[in-house]
Parts: structure tokens; C-alpha cells; sequence
């Protein structure tokens, strides 16, 4: 027993770690000091999948993916020592060195052990302290040191309950430095010795790694099986038995074992939780079908492995190759590949090497595996260049272009037609390359390109049941490309030619739309009409619906219009075109002057698409509720275009009179906000005074006190007339009294009354003033000069007198006699108070204070 800490061993650095991961087996995984890790399986390099031109065997084995990672688990409480139930000297001395170790305080720790196992060789915690001391230098990288110990632990200690921690790590230590017979034993102790089920798992799972590292492949299936045998209701209680499953089925499997195999991966695909294991076990279960000649369920696996994403690309290649191998045992092309793969070196020469391969080329295409198909008529072209097989692969290469929608395929066609054109030009296969020249622009949408395309085409040369589509496609084309008179012209061929072809009512539409497009309106409402006639449930009837809507629109005929689009909804009410429907029957009856209907219609076209038909309804809207004079429901719709639309414009005529009329109502707020509204934000001098105006006095009402005064300001640089002048110098006056400026405001009353000598607004502008002195006072008062005060409250009860006495207004009267009242409470004079409150009782029984 070392009494000493030993010499420090040499570190296992991380490079030397990641050598032994790329320069063993797959089914590879380190394993990591003081944690149990669920196993993680390494990639073998792919087998060759069975190409075409090869006739290799189908590999045995196929590549594993790592399953997921467990969560790391430290000791088991079932493996630590017990406490004693008494202590004595010893005790202490080890509770010292564990307040070291506890504190990860490792060097201390490690002395006070050793200074124990030196007082107490026989002490009853011998063990556990030469396993703690192993720990410190493990924790401190001392590998070779905490190995020494550990052994001590095993060797001398096997009993204890440390052991088995122990020598996990012993096994750990060993597979890392690849001594792997070692690994598998200490491994085996641990399994044998714990208490603890996972970490008696992940022994045995490691311990079957190192057997396979070792290259005992019967041992290692053995342990392999004693994992898997611990079936639980949880998996995460056994999370190595997926991963072992998978792992002893591959080693079945590069045995032959068939029988063995096939039941593992069966298992694993109907029970397993892990998508990535089940893709794993679907590939191996499909590659033993097709070896016992159960073409079916191959497939299955195979294309359940396919529709996973967690299949690698390279057991997708696999699974594609075994699809195709099990299909072709059940149809004839399939054959014809089949043979092929299997003869391809022993093939004749010559024309009827390139007439196989042309068979084989078209097998492809008709399995839709057009790329396949090109990679065979490429061989043909390349080494079978001017025979007819050549040329015919060549078309059927065009071919499988234009189903890969290849982004070259218009110059291919052009180079495939300028070859041959001298020697087959009446060749069907060039009239059907240009064909495809044509269609391959067409689906792109390059509409002029088709449309010069098409015009090559020889319909003659096509087979019959290419032709109608041909000239239908060909009309669409030069419509979209502009070319309207041409495309009228092929849609009546067409028509004249092919009058019972489904397309019929189609073709009718498109040619309406080039004739409008042509400004041919009334042959195009001719073709129309005809449509919703004669094919009333076609879907050319829908399109054909609009476009008389459309029409309607254009000859402004609201009634024609409303018609048609109220027809299109009814027939079709699902419609694409709901939203422009609902506008042109709103836009219908708002040119006819029936709002009522117009407004629900547009207010539709909005909640169908707002982004097209926000802006357009929303001031169609706008104008049916202006042209009502409905004031609420004007402002409601404004209120929803803006918030919708921030930014949005409104007619400033619009807004002015929407703002007047809210504040004749009383309505203040929203007076103030469609006034603000109409203001022209840019060069607000451009606004109409009238809006300034009635922009001050809402303000006002609203408390507004600075809004109020601007307003005011930008209408007197108007230059009113007197009286207006006077009147908004009222509104001015009260604003910068509400705000406090008595002074400002009794120069603006006193400059009003140098041109109002009588009147209602006379009276207005004296209780302004009355007003002001009586607001003057109050804050006299409040700042302790009450004799100041009483004499701004009587000069107020001054001002009040003249409107309060000598001018009779339901109005302006009574709130001078009450105010009067209640600046002379204040002065002190509560006998005119008196008087002024009876008289206000006497002469306006019904006055309620403002």
C-alpha cells in the first residue's frame, strides 16, 4: 500500500483520445471517468450501395448512427461506504480529510488521506480512503497515480463497496489507453459487484465495447445480450438496450445471420422511440427482405426509413437502390435495369449494346428516375454517336429535362433541333423538341420567347393528341406576350377546329381577353357573354363573370356593372376574385348614388383583401358618407381608414365639414381631431381660416390651452373682418387666461372692445374681463394680499355690471349676475351679493352654474 502520493503519471492529452476514436471499429464510444454515458455508435465508412454499372453484391452491413446521449450519472449511493454508527480517533481524522475533499480542495485532501492510511493501516475506512485518494488525483488529471489507487481498492478491498466505482474507472482508464482486455475485465468486476441496476448497465454495455475493440465478437454479443435482456417499463431505465439491440443486429447481420438479424430490427422499428434508431433498424429489416426475396415488405422499410428525416443521405442512397431493386423483381422495365446490373460486363458490343442501353434508359424514365435516365442516354450519345438509337436518346434526354424542369432546357432544345434539323427536319421527335422548347417558356413564364417557339412548331409533324393542347398553349402565349391579334387568331383556330375539346370554354375566355386587350370590347363581351351561356359551370364561366364586370366598369355603365359582379359572387361564391367583385358592385352603386348598398359592398372588398382594397373602398366610403351627410358614421369611417392606414389622406373638404358639423353638435374632441386633420401640414397658411377658427374655439372647449391659441394666431393672420376678428380674439383671451397669462389676456380683451361698442360679443368680452380680474384676485388671495384681491374682485364685479344690468341674453345675462354674485361674496359686499343672486333667481329661475 502506497503510504506516499506517487509520481505523477503522463496525460492522456485529448489528441491522443481522438486517434483511438478514428483508428478503432465502429460501435465506439470513450469511456468517461466518474460518469455512466450511454453508449454513442460511430459511423463505419459507408458500403458501396448497388450502382447500375457495377454488380457488386448488396453489402451485409450498413453504417449505425449514434443514439442519444443519457444523462450522466455520478457514484450510487449504493456503492458508498456507510457512515459508522460510532466514531472514534480514526473517524475524525478521515472527517478531516473528507471537509478537504468536499471542499474540491484535492492536494489537501489526498495528504490528510494518506496521513489516515498511515495512523490507521487497518482502520475500517481503509478502503474508502484509498479510493478517495484515487478520486483527488483523477480530479486533478493524475491519471496514472489514481490508477494505482483504484487497483488497491479492487485487489486488496474487492468486497467493499467502493470497488466497483473503482474499477469502472480502472475500465475506463484502460479502454482509453486501448487495452482493452483489461477494459472488458475491470468492466466485468463492476458488473458484477455494484448495487446500482445503471451503473451495472453501463458496465456491461462497455464491457461489450471493449470485447469488440478486443475483436471478440462472441463475447461481445454475450454482454451485448445481458444488457438487453433488462427490459423495463421506462426506457430510460435501460437507455443502452435500443443502441445494444441495434448494435448485436449488425453484428448478425455481417455474420449472414439472418434469422438472428431480421427479429432485432424488426423489434427496434415497431417499439423503439428514437426516430434516428428506427431509421437505422428500418434500413437493416429492408435489406434482409430483399435478400429473403420478400419484395414487399422491403419496400416498406425502405420507404419508412425514406420519409424520415433522421435517414442519412447515405442510407437514403441505399434505400433508393433497394426500392428500385425490389420493383423491378415485380414489373418488366424493372428487369430490363435488373439485367443489366447484373451482366453489364459481359453485355455485346456495338448496336445492340446501345440498343440495351437505350431499353435500360427508358426503364428509368418510365420509374420517373429521369436523371438516371440521362446519366444512360448520355452513354448512348457519347459512345454510340450517329446511330438512330443516338438520336432517339437524345430526344428522350430533352425529355427528362423538361420533367426536371432543368434551368438550361431551352438551350438544350435549340442545340438538340440545330444537329439534326438538316438531316431529320421532318422528323417527328424535332417537331416535338421544339414543342418542348416552347412549353419549357411558357411554364417559366417567358411568354415571347413561347410564343416565337410555338410559332415553329409543325402541328402536323405532333401526334394528334398533342395538337389541341399545342394551339391552346400557343394562343395563351401570344396573349400574355402581347401579340393579341395573333392570339385571337390561333383561339377561333382552335375553335373552328377542335369545338368539342375540353378547353373550348377556356379558350372562348382567353380569346375574349385578347380582344380587350385589343380594345375590341364588344367582340370581347361577345366571347364572354357566350361563355356564361353556353358553359355556365366551367371555370372559364368565373373568369368570364369579372371580365363583364370589368367591361361594364370601363363603359361606365354602374348597373351593367353591379350585374355582372353580384352574379360572379352568386355563382361562385368561393371566388379568388370576391374582393374585386364586392369593390365593382360597391363602385356600382356609389356612380348610381345608392349608398346604402354601396357601402356594405366596399366595406367586404376590405375584409376579403385589405391590401389591395383598403385605400380604393375605404374612400368610396368616405365619399357615400359625406354625400349622406352622416357625420358619425363619417368620422367612425375615417377613425378605421386611419388606423388601418397611418398616413392615410382624407379630402381636406371632407374633414372641415366633418369637424364644423361635430362641433355644432358639442362634440369637441372629435371636432378638434378632424380639424387638426384638415390642417395642410406642409404649408399650413394654405388652410382654409375657417378651419383655424373653429380649430381655436374646440380647443378652447377641450382645455386645450395652447392648441387653442395657435389655432387662433394662424386665423388672424387672415386678416378677418372686424367683428370675426373680435370674436376670435375672445376665443384668444379666454385660452390665455385658462393658461394663466392675465395680462396677454386682458390686452386681447381690451383690444376687441376698441371695435365692439355693443352687442352680445360686447357683453362676452366684458366677462372676459370680469373673468380675468376675478381670476386675478383668487390668486391675491392665495398669496396673502387680500386687500389686493378685494379690489380685483370688485373691479370685476365692475366689468359684470353692464352685461349683468343692461343687456338681456339667456345666455350672456344670468352667468354675469351669478358671477357678479360671487366676486362681491368675496369682497366682502354680501348685500349686493344678495341682490345680484335674487335678481338672477327672479329674471332666470332655471340658470344652472356652468
Amino acid at each position: 500500500m502506497p503510504t506516499n502520493p506517487p509520481p505523477s503519471p503522463s496525460e492522456m492529452t485529448a489528441a491522443k483520445f481522438s486517434t483511438i476514436l478514428r483508428s478503432h471499429a465502429p460501435l465506439f464510444l470513450p469511456v468517461v471517468f466518474c460518469l455512466i454515458t450511454l453508449p454513442s455508435l460511430a459511423q463505419k465508412a459507408p458500403p458501396r450501395a448497388l450502382p447500375v454499372e457495377d454488380d457488386a453484391p448488396v453489402p451485409k452491413a450498413i453504417p449505425v448512427r449514434p443514439p442519444p446521449k443519457a444523462q450522466p450519472v455520478l457514484d450510487d449511493p449504493k456503492d458508498r461506504p456507510a457512515p459508522p454508527k460510532t466514531k472514534g480517533p480514526d473517524d475524525d481524522m478521515f472527517d478531516f480529510a473528507t471537509l478537504a475533499y468536499d471542499r474540491q480542495e484535492w492536494g489537501l485532501a489526498s495528504q490528510n488521506y494518506a496521513k489516515y492510511l498511515q495512523t490507521y493501516p487497518s482502520g475500517r475506512q481503509v478502503p474508502d480512503a484509498l479510493f478517495r485518494i484515487g478520486e483527488c488525483y483523477m480530479k486533478q488529471n493524475q491519471l496514472k497515480q489514481a490508477a494505482g489507487y483504484y487497483e488497491e481498492v479492487v485487489n486488496r478491498y474487492p468486497a467493499s463497496e467502493g470497488a466497483p466505482s473503482a474499477a469502472y474507472r480502472l475500465g475506463a482508464m484502460m479502454f482509453n489507453d486501448s487495452k482493452f482486455a483489461d477494459a472488458a475485465k475491470n468492466f466485468a468486476f463492476c458488473e458484477a459487484k455494484t448495487k446500482s441496476q445503471q451503473v451495472k448497465l453501463a458496465a456491461a454495455y462497455n464491457k461489450s465495447r471493449a470485447y469488440e475493440m478486443a475483436g471478440d465478437k462472441e463475447k461481445q454479443a454475450a454482454a451485448l445480450n445481458s444488457v438487453i435482456a433488462v427490459k423495463t417499463n421506462d426506457p430510460s431505465d435501460n437507455p443502452y438496450r435500443e443502441t445494444a439491440l441495434l448494435t448485436l443486429g449488425s453484428i448478425y447481420l455481417g455474420q449472414d445471420k439472418k434469422a438472428e438479424s431480421l427479429p432485432i430490427f424488426d423489434e427496434l422499428v415497431k417499439t423503439s422511440a428514437d426516430r434516428a434508431i428506427v431509421a437505422e433498424a428500418s434500413i437493416r429489416a429492408a435489406v434482409l427482405y430483399a435478400e429473403l426475396k420478400k419484395p414487399d415488405e422491403s419496400i416498406e422499410m425502405f420507404e419508412k426509413a425514406l420519409h424520415m428525416q433522421e435517414t442519412s443521405e447515405q442510407n437514403r442512397s441505399i434505400a433508393l437502390v433497394g426500392i428500385i431493386q425490389a420493383l423491378f423483381a415485380k414489373a418488366d422495365y424493372d428487369g430490363v435495369i435488373d439485367y443489366y446490373n447484373k451482366n453489364s460486363e459481359i453485355l455485346p458490343t456495338g448496336a445492340s449494346r446501345a440498343k440495351i442501353l437505350l431499353l435500360v434508359g427508358h426503364s428509368f424514365r418510365l420509374r420517373k428516375s429521369y436523371a438516371r435516365a440521362v446519366e444512360v442516354y448520355l452513354l448512348i450519345e457519347q459512345y454510340h454517336a450517329d446511330s438512330d438509337e443516338a438520336f432517339e436518346a437524345g430526344y428522350w434526354k430533352l425529355y427528362c429535362f423538361y420533367l426536371l424542369n432543368d434551368k438550361d432546357l431551352g438551350e438544350f432544345a435549340t442545340a438538340f433541333i440545330a444537329r439534326h434539323a438538316q438531316k431529320r427536319s421532318d422528323h417527328e421527335y424535332l417537331s416535338l423538341a421544339r414543342l418542348i422548347r416552347a412549353d419549357f417558356y411558357f411554364n417559366k413564364g417567358d411568354f415571347q420567347q413561347a410564343a416565337l417557339s410555338y410559332n415553329e412548331v409543325i402541328l402536323d409533324k405532333l401526334p394528334e393528341k398533342l395538337r389541341p393542347g399545342t394551339l391552346f398553349n400557343m394562343g395563351w402565349a401570344q396573349g400574355e406576350a402581347g401579340r393579341h391579334q395573333e392570339a385571337v387568331g390561333t383561339f377561333t383556330r382552335f375553335i373552328n377546329e377542335y369545338p368539342t375539346n375540353e378547353f373550348i370554354p377556356k379558350a372562348f375566355a382567353r380569346r375574349g381577353l385578347a380582344n380587350r386587350d385589343a380594345r375590341d370590347l364588344p367582340k370581347a363581351k361577345a366571347d364572354f357573354e357566350h361563355v356564361t351561356k353556353e358553359f355556365p359551370k366551367s371555370d372559364a364561366c368565373e373568369l368570364s363573370w369579372l371580365q363583364l364586370g370589368f367591361i361594364a366598369m370601363e363603359q361606365k355603365d354602374p348597373k351593367a356593372t353591379v350585374t355582372a359582379f353580384e352574379t360572379l359572387l352568386k355563382k361562385f361564391p368561393t371566388s379568388t376574385a370576391s374582393a374585386q367583385a364586392y369593390y365593382g358592385i360597391g363602385r356600382g352603386y356609389f356612380d348610381q348614388k345608392i349608398y346604402d348598398k354601396a357601402v356594405p359592398a366596399l366595406r367586404r372588398s376590405i375584409e376579403i383583401d385589405s391590401a389591395d382594397y383598403l385605400e380604393k373602398s375605404s374612400q368610396l366610403i368616405i365619399l357615400c358618407d359625406y354625400a349622406r351627410q352622416n357625420a358619425d358614421n363619417l368620422a367612425k369611417t375615417i377613425e378605421s381608414y386611419l388606423q388601418a392606414k397611418p398616413g392615410g389622406l382624407v379630402p381636406p373638404n371632407i374633414l372641415k365639414w366633418l369637424g364644423l358639423k361635430l362641433y355644432s353638435g358639442n362634440d369637441y374632441k372629435r371636432a378638434a381631431r378632424f380639424l387638426e386633420l384638415a390642417v395642410t401640414p406642409e404649408t399650413p397658411e394654405n388652410t382654409e381660416p375657417v378651419v383655424w377658427n373653429y380649430l381655436g374655439m374646440a380647443q378652447l372647449e377641450n382645455k386645450q390651452f395652447d392648441a387653442s391659441i395657435q389655432a387662433t394666431e394662424n386665423f388672424l393672420k387672415s386678416e378677418p373682418d372686424a367683428a370675426t376678428r373680435a370674436r376670435a380674439l375672445l376665443t384668444k383671451g379666454r385660452a390665455q387666461l385658462g393658461k394663466g397669462l392675465f395680462d396677454e389676456a386682458d390686452k386681447v380683451a381690451q383690444e376687441a372692445l376698441q371695435v365692439v361698442k355693443d352687442g352680445k360679443l360686447q357683453a362676452e368680452l366684458l366677462i372676459l374681463e370680469g373673468d380675468i380680474y376675478a381670476a386675478q384676485g383668487d390668486k391675491l388671495a392665495a398669496e396673502g394680499q387680500q386687500d389686493a384681491a378685494i379690489g380685483k374682485w370688485k373691479d370685476g364685479a365692475a366689468k359684470y355690471a353692464v352685461p349683468s344690468q343692461f343687456f338681456d341674453d339667456p345666455d350672456v345675462t344670468p352667468d354675469a349676475l351669478y358671477k357678479a354674485a360671487k366676486v362681491l361674496e368675496k369682497a366682502g359686499d354680501a348685500a349686493k351679493a344678495k341682490q345680484m343672486l335674487q335678481q338672477l333667481q327672479q329674471r332666470y329661475p332655471k340658470y344652472q352654474p356652468k
